[in-house]
């Protein structure tokens, strides 16, 4: 379908994400994973590969693409999908969940509440169940050292917001060939 767009959704969802380390000897087995969370209603479920793919993607971008680089460190960080894993899953494309191009280094919260969240604030719009397509464009240049105050408050981010993608149990078979005409396009087989 050259040319089709797609329709966006405004729900919102203020979950918490999880909060990974990677020099965490148990790292991935014991964090709430929320892409996880997201697919299991779905019947998708991560890779038996998931944990290995994240401690070599950590290895190559150890910290978020989106903080500051003075930020102090052990802030807690997660592996993001740019194209959520369960909508690749469900599109056809599951090689994407493992795939290196599909990911981005962003920071979570702690519990004592080190870190911006840009996993949540630019990766998911404020929503786990949305995905911002344009999330390393926006870490590495529009947002880039910003606080999630005022990320929040940044007319640019509000714009994306509005438009940001709509949960996959809300989008039409016409939507769903778009956003797999997207994928294909910026991500084809390797």
């Amino acid at each position: 379908m050259p040319g089709a767009s797609l329709n966006f959704s405004l729900s919102n969802d203020h979950g918490s994400p999880a909060n990974l380390q990677a020099d965490d000897p148990e790292f991935g087995q014991r964090q709430l994973d929320p892409g996880a969370c997201v697919a299991a209603p779905f019947g998708i479920h991560r890779s038996s590969h998931w944990p290995e793919v994240v401690k070599e993607h950590l290895a190559r971008q150890p910290t978020c693409v989106c903080c500051k680089p003075s930020q102090p460190g052990r802030i807690p960080v997660q592996v993001h999908h740019i194209f959520p894993f369960h909508y690749c899953v469900a599109l056809g494309r599951a090689d994407l969940e493992l795939d290196e191009r599909n990911l981005i280094t962003l920071c979570g919260k702690s519990h004592n509440g080190i870190g911006e969240n840009h996993h949540l604030w630019v990766g998911h719009l404020d929503n786990f169940q949305s995905s911002n397509l344009y999330v390393v464009r926006d870490a590495e240049k529009v947002f880039v050292g910003m606080a999630a105050g005022d990320i929040k408050i940044d007319k640019r981010w509000l714009r994306h917001w509005r438009m940001r993608l709509k949960p996959l149990e809300a989008m039409s078979d016409r939507e769903r060939e778009a956003l797999l005409e997207v994928m294909n396009r910026r991500m084809g087989r390797s």
